[in-house]
């Protein structure tokens, strides 16, 4: 059997943000397709005040070949059964082992609740939960992700810690709550992510995944995402042929991101230029005609606010020196930490204030 899991979509009114609604259904259709009859939702489906569910129940009827199972998130503080009316969902508003037909593995639904860890629950039911024979399906932080919380949500939400991972054994673990797609392969930890990203701050493809509960492979599936958020940082610094550098550079962010047809217009980015240019009024026209095309994030073009006038050409090698070997570094970019645009820009900055 295989089973689709998401998470932290936030539905509000289909006016206020269609495109996360389309995107959910995106989900839906692609699992129709590939003849998934369940979908997991492991909390946040909903968006905190938002308390009339008929829009809702239209959705899960026009696809009554599929059975919804959701625990409520943090931003689902009102949704129980009582409120939805469609058959084919099941709310979970208290923990419950749950096995499906033609399952050997079981799943523990474990819904938000506050001032509570992940932990102080399982240990409530610890004699039901076999060691590596069932599913944890929850709404909170993971110990290895408390350094980089979602930034939409400060705090720490019903964390789970590795000592509940080695206490009470599961098979694996799927969450939500932290948006960016994050897999922990050393703990077997999973975060989904949002589907649709919910601001700038949320970049790039989106996912669902999709479990065989027989082998227990979970298998990302990449969405057909109504929003595309690219938020770049570009470092620049004066040299002879700056136009040609510059172009390089932005072919390189472009490059990056990999668009397939039909993406573009889905697009939405947030550029900023740091550094140092011996002609900011051309970097700003190059970056302006390089990235016409595509649509600005709250329609504030590209902030070349940071980017400092400097001719010292005496300086060009010291920086492209550096700058060399600052990228040949074997440094492993993680959350939280200066990237290596950070650690160029910092050097940069060095380097032109003794000029």
């Amino acid at each position: 059997m295989k089973i689709a899991i998401t998470a932290d979509i936030h539905l509000t009114g289909k006016k206020e943000h269609p495109e996360r609604w389309k995107t959910f259904e995106n989900i839906l259709n692609d699992i129709s397709e590939k003849n998934i009859n369940k979908i997991i939702i492991c909390g946040d489906l909903f968006n905190e005040n938002y308390r009339n569910y008929s829009e809702f129940d239209k959705l899960t009827s026009k696809y009554s070949n599929i059975d919804f199972f959701i625990i409520p998130g943090n931003h689902d503080p009102n949704m129980s059964e009582k409120a939805i009316t469609g058959r084919n969902v099941t709310i979970y508003i208290e923990p419950e082992l749950v096995s499906f037909d033609d399952t050997v593995t079981s799943f523990f639904f474990l819904p938000y609740k506050p001032e509570i860890t992940m932990g102080d629950q399982l240990a409530s039911y610890q004699e039901a939960l076999k060691p590596k024979e069932w599913i944890l399906i929850g709404h909170g932080d993971w110990a290895d992700s408390i350094r980089t919380p979602n930034p939409i949500e400060p705090g720490v939400y019903m964390p789970l810690s590795r000592k509940d991972i080695r206490d009470y054994k599961p098979a694996l673990t799927i969450l939500g709550h932290i948006h960016k797609p994050t897999d922990d392969p050393e703990y077997n930890v999973h975060y989904v992510g949002s589907p649709c990203s919910l601001d700038i701050t949320e970049t790039g493809r989106r996912r669902y995944l999709i479990l065989d509960t027989k082998t227990l492979n979970l298998e990302p599936i990449v969405i057909d995402s109504e929003i595309i958020y690219f938020d770049e940082i570009i470092i620049v610094y004066p040299m002879e042929d700056e136009e040609v550098y510059l172009k390089e550079q932005i072919k390189d962010v472009k490059r990056k991101w990999d668009l397939k047809p039909g993406e573009k217009e889905k697009v939405q980015i947030r550029i900023q230029v740091k550094g140092y240019s011996s002609n900011v009024r051309k970097l700003q026209k190059i970056f302006n005609e390089e990235f016409s095309d595509f649509s600005s994030w709250n329609d504030k073009g590209i902030d070349i606010s940071k980017v400092s006038i400097s001719e010292n050409y005496d300086l060009l090698k010291i920086s492209e020196r550096v700058r060399e070997n600052i990228n040949e570094l074997d440094l492993e970019e993680k959350d939280g930490e200066p990237t290596k645009n950070d650690i160029i820009f910092k050097a940069l900055q060095a380097i032109y204030s003794i000029s």
